[in-house]
């Protein structure tokens, strides 16, 4: 679904992203872990196609990077706000419906407004959100459309217990529909939930791994990482 080759992008002469190489299938997810800094918003900005990589290139289904069969395929959720202030959150889900050539979206939307508990702001301007209902309408924006790529970068910033709970189970349910997924993500004990997992150490990655394979090695995701980010 996602093949990425030697993805690098740089800023003047500061480069952020160094080489990066990996592939995620349908029916499966990959969490990026790494430091402030490291790469993974960068990543999945280039991959969302919001800015051009410097180097390197990446398919998905397929279709080339930056083309339209690529982007209406790809749900994504960036690391700000992602939101339009003036936007309610009913046309913010339309917006990404429409966006994506969505038809019947509506029942999806109401189901992903219930289960994300943004009933009680749906028809308020996002101006009005908090943080985390504004990465909760994120989240259902990237899933309205059921896209066969998601890419989930920091989902769980400023997100309640419950809210991670049920982004969890939301990134689950797409996985077992056949969506490929590429998760960032400092909450360690969320990443689990993923297949694989690739440590950015520096700029470049290292992996993917197997998560069970880690798991079985060094007992916990945190460790796992202590060691990949020293070797």
């Amino acid at each position: 679904m996602l093949d990425v080759r030697g993805l690098s992008r740089a800023y003047g002469r500061h480069l952020v992203v160094s080489e990066v190489t990996f592939s995620v299938e349908r029916g499966r997810m990959l969490a990026l872990l790494g430091p402030n800094g490291c790469g993974k918003s960068t990543t999945l900005k280039v991959l969302s196609g919001a800015i051009a990589p410097t180097s390197g290139t990446f398919t998905i289904d397929g279709a080339a990077a930056g083309s339209d069969t690529a982007r209406r395929a790809t749900g994504y959720v960036p690391d700000t706000r992602g939101v339009f202030p003036r936007l309610t959150g009913g046309e913010h889900l339309e917006l990404a419906a429409r966006l994506h050539h969505t038809s019947d979206w509506q029942a999806r939307a109401d189901e992903l407004i219930d289960r994300l508990a943004l009933d009680e702001v749906v028809d308020l301007p996002a101006a009005a959100y908090s943080h985390g209902q504004s990465r909760r309408l994120s989240m259902a924006m990237a899933l309205v459309s059921r896209a066969p790529l998601l890419l989930v970068d920091e989902p769980f910033d400023g997100v309640d217990l419950e809210g991670v709970d049920t982004i969890t189970e939301l990134l689950a349910e797409a996985r077992s529909d056949g969506a490929a997924i590429v998760l960032t993500t400092h909450l360690l004990d969320a990443a689990v939930v993923a297949d694989e997992v690739a440590v950015f150490r520096g700029h470049t990655l290292d992996g993917p791994h197997p998560t069970d394979a880690l798991l079985a090695e060094h007992g916990s995701l945190q460790q796992a990482w202590k060691h990949l980010s020293a070797t």
